[in-house]
């Protein structure tokens, strides 16, 4: 909403300032509930001639170490006894850099995506963070054919799922990769399905200003000049921590097209 003019974000046009928000995203982790491991997170971005130019995610159930993998809740766990271990705000400015904050607001760091330049790890070796619902998220099993490309026979466990990787609600997924914490976020609907603004600009800022990339599958930028959606163009969006890793993704994503 731009409350300049009195306009919302799905009246805008390519010019001008709004403000775009998602309460709360990932609503079906809010429901399932932090003893399940639901995450969400609220986010924010301001958008400025279709461009985000800031970006934050307050995302209470992340626990706060990039190596704490513990998403569920502890039977124990309180919200008085898990200060300092869980709960984190990111919040990126478009050429400032990307910071991570505790849930008062303190104990600021700044934040970067894995090296993409293969000293930590090779593509080989690359993480995936990518959504809870298949059927939303990897609608035709394309993330599977994916990580098979980049990294060979044992890609996929005894479950199916990608072996390396991690499972999760909301854009919490930029934060993952924005730490560090993982190297490839795949968003893959189901044809036709058209993704909205607030679901990626907020995380958009987070994730570059980590020093990570984002594009279309085809590699294209996200444009967020339209109002509430994107492009009908966009059939799927990648995320990764830039570099080689991105355009590696990017092949693996035209093999497996081609191979269908």
């Amino acid at each position: 909403y731009d409350a300049a003019d009195g306009t919302y974000l799905s009246e805008k046009t390519a010019g001008g300032r709004v403000w775009c928000l998602d309460p709360i995203d990932g609503t079906k982790g809010f429901l399932r509930g932090k003893r399940d491991g639901g995450q969400y997170c609220v986010a924010l971005a301001l958008i400025e001639d279709g461009i985000p130019m800031v970006g934050v995610l307050g995302c209470p159930n992340l626990p706060a170490s990039r190596d704490d993998k513990r998403y569920e809740w502890g039977d124990d766990e309180t919200d008085q006894n898990n200060k300092g271990s869980r709960g984190c705000i990111f919040v990126a400015i478009k050429g400032g850099g990307c910071y991570q904050l505790d849930m008062e607001g303190r104990a600021c760091q700044r934040v970067k995506v894995t090296p993409n330049d293969g000293s930590a790890m090779d593509i080989a070796s690359a993480r995936f963070c990518v959504g809870v619902e298949k059927g939303i998220a990897d609608a035709l099993g394309q993330a599977n054919s994916i990580a098979e490309i980049l990294h060979g026979p044992g890609a996929i466990d005894d479950d199916g799922d990608i072996a390396r990787s991690c499972r999760m609600d909301s854009q919490c997924k930029y934060a993952i990769l924005a730490r560090g914490g993982a190297e490839i976020y795949l968003r893959l609907p189901k044809p036709g399905y058209q993704e909205w603004a607030w679901d990626h600009a907020a995380g958009s800022v987070v994730i570059t200003e980590a020093g990570g990339e984002i594009t279309d599958v085809d590699g294209g930028a996200l444009d967020f000049s339209l109002g509430a959606k994107l492009s009908k163009s966009v059939r799927g969006i990648v995320g990764t921590n830039g570099g080689p890793f991105h355009s590696a993704v990017l092949d693996a994503y035209r093999q497996q097209e081609e191979s269908r």
